[in-house]
């Protein structure tokens, strides 16, 4: 066995920081807001040592955190390795006996006995591991019983102690207390604050093996009399699953942007509050190293995410070719998965003449007389009138419905008009002209 331990001089948030380290190992233990443990030894054919020691500094350095890391053979060793600042463990003072004995704090009876024996011992000189390791087992025994037998052998790293589960919280969450009048309103501070919180969360996604499709932020300003709604509540929920940090943090300045521009921030911000409120599997690996598919694959579904937020969920949406003959029916819209592509229908691309790219959602009707064209009551001068580029025959059992009638007999014209504009037109039966589409 080989274990990995992450010792903060400062207290720290072990409980989330370790979930970033899944990624390396499921057997992970924690002593609260001190010290993390890895195992690594059953992954030495996926990284080295050196590599988990250069990734480990810098997933803490995103953080924001800094550890002492050690490695050794057991979470008793690596500890006091980490702890006490040195790799010979004979020198390690005799007060690590503590550490060696009972490294999580779970019996407190064993505890205050082992410190018997340190302050025993200190007193006749004997101030390391090393001295205390050459005492005799049998006059441990004599005078400390099963706890001075228990004691030799841990110092000796006889015996190998078993780990306390470590369970990821449920719910994910970063927050951010400010001080008192930092700021009020200001977009930057938020978003600079946002990153921050985005990058752990997207970390702990990824080592749970998992994309963001539902995200909440709170934003927490000091509570006045003038200031009502002092706890903003923004849901983004993602049409595709969001695992970059970069397209997350458009889609909420974009959103920011226009909720302090309706509702102005009137009071001081406190706090800020980010909460994963529901995320999909997804199965992680190694990126392909002959094309970048599944990086553009990401990048399509983050600017589709984007356009969602700005325009609406109702306006993005891919056009699906269908084999109706009519220009207005021969599409429709497509919102299940916008951002993957959708083959033609039987090659139907190919029967279809070249048409202008902006079609009307209904046929406008219009005037044509004298060489000019009037379009809702206004007057346009003809340049150029191709005939007959395309005819459309309705079938017998088709019946015509709404304002325009007899419309399923059409001959289809190019025009242009002044300005160099063209226009697609058709005829039907009774002489009546249709604007269909118009060029861009």
């Amino acid at each position: 066995m080989r274990v990995a331990c992450l010792w903060f001089d400062k207290p720290a948030p072990t409980n989330v920081l370790a979930e970033l380290f899944l990624r390396f190992s499921p057997q992970i233990a924690v002593i609260e807001d001190k010290a993390i443990f890895v195992e690594i030894g059953k992954c030495k054919n996926l990284y080295s040592e050196k590599s988990f020691y250069a990734r480990a500094h810098i997933l803490l350095k995103r953080t924001g955190h800094s550890a002492r890391i050690t490695f050794g053979n057991d979470v008793t060793d690596s500890l006091v390795f980490a702890k006490y600042k040195t790799n010979l463990f004979d020198q390690i003072p005799l007060t690590a006996l503590v550490d060696l004995v009972d490294p999580f704090s779970r019996d407190l009876v064993l505890k205050k006995s082992v410190f018997k024996i340190i302050d025993t011992f200190q007193d006749l000189g004997v101030s390391n591991l090393g001295a205390f390791k050459k005492l005799p087992v049998g006059d441990l025994i004599a005078r400390f019983g099963v706890v001075g037998r228990f004691v030799h052998g841990r110092a000796h790293l006889n015996d190998f102690l078993s780990w306390p589960q470590f369970a990821p919280a449920e719910i994910i969450q970063e927050k951010k207390d400010f001080p008192y009048f930092e700021f009020y309103g200001e977009l930057d501070p938020i978003l600079f604050e946002l990153k921050s919180q985005l990058d752990r969360i997207f970390a702990r996604l990824f080592a749970r093996k998992k994309r963001l499709i539902k995200l909440q932020v709170q934003i927490r300003c000091e509570k006045l009399s003038v200031h009502p709604d002092f706890i903003r509540k923004l849901d983004f929920e993602f049409f595709a699953p969001q695992s970059s940090v970069k397209g997350t943090l458009r889609i909420l300045k974009e959103r920011l942007s226009r909720e302090f521009e309706k509702k102005p921030v009137l009071s001081p911000i406190e706090g800020i509050k980010t909460i994963v409120l529901k995320a999909v599997d997804f199965e992680g690996g190694q990126k392909n190293i002959f094309n970048e598919d599944e990086e553009k694959s990401e990048q399509l579904a983050s600017i589709h995410n984007q356009l969602v937020e700005m325009l609406g969920k109702e306006n993005v949406y891919q056009v699906e070719l269908t084999q109706d003959r009519r220009p207005e029916k021969s599409w429709r819209k497509k919102f299940d998965t916008p951002h993957m592509k959708s083959a033609a229908p039987n090659d139907f691309t190919d029967l279809l003449p070249d048409r202008l790219t902006y079609i009307c959602r209904y046929p406008l009707k219009v005037d044509v007389a004298a060489g000019f064209i009037y379009i809702q009551k206004k007057r346009y001068k003809i340049l150029n009138w191709d005939n007959e580029i395309e005819r459309i025959a309705g079938a017998w059992f088709e019946k015509p419905s709404g304002e325009i009638k007899n419309t399923y007999d059409r001959i289809y014209s190019l025009v242009e008009i002044e300005k160099h504009q063209k226009l697609s037109i058709f005829q039907t039966p009774n002489r009546e002209f249709y604007i269909h589409s118009y060029s861009g």
